[in-house]
């Protein structure tokens, strides 16, 4: 699977970014609650739910990120059997299949963030569940961004070739 050549934008750093920090923070909470727990016998209640959530950030901003690398699960086989030029001409679709899959992902996952589910509180952080059912529409905007770039940049090559 191809790769995006170029570095990514500001949109897209932002995707960067935040799953650095996310798993960065989620790193030292970690440490920081055995540390706590097990050592001085201090526990708290909200630490494993906010290690949670940032864990689910990390994981939907990674989609974006690894789409971006061509670091995804690819079936191939039947694809390398075909002409080049077949094969670039077919990637296309399958890129606006999988962009169109994942635009129905993201608005069930806005209904499910702004609806009556997203509202009730967590039990840790008492914060709504709405912030930790947002990464899924988060996720899947970044990963938007992503599949178009990759569908223009191959346009762009199949006009390149020929």
């Amino acid at each position: 699977m191809e790769t995006t050549e170029r570095k990514p934008g500001a949109v897209r750093s932002i995707a960067d970014v935040a799953a650095m920090t996310g798993l960065a923070a989620m790193t030292i909470l970690v440490f920081a609650t055995v540390v706590l727990r097990y050592g001085f016998n201090i526990s708290f209640r909200w630490s494993d739910e906010l290690a949670r959530y940032l864990f689910i950030y990390v994981v939907f901003l990674g989609i974006a990120i690894a789409y971006r690398h061509g670091d995804h699960v690819v079936i191939e086989i039947g694809t390398l059997l075909l002409p080049e030029r077949l094969r670039r001409l077919l990637a296309i679709p399958i890129h606006v299949i999988v962009g169109l899959l994942m635009l129905v992902l993201g608005v069930t996952g806005l209904w499910v963030t702004f609806g009556k589910l997203g509202w009730a509180l967590t039990s840790g952080l008492q914060i709504p569940r709405a912030y930790m059912y947002a990464a899924l529409p988060i996720g899947v905007f970044f990963l938007l961004i992503e599949i178009v770039i990759r569908v223009c940049q191959s346009l762009r090559r199949l006009r390149e070739a020929a």
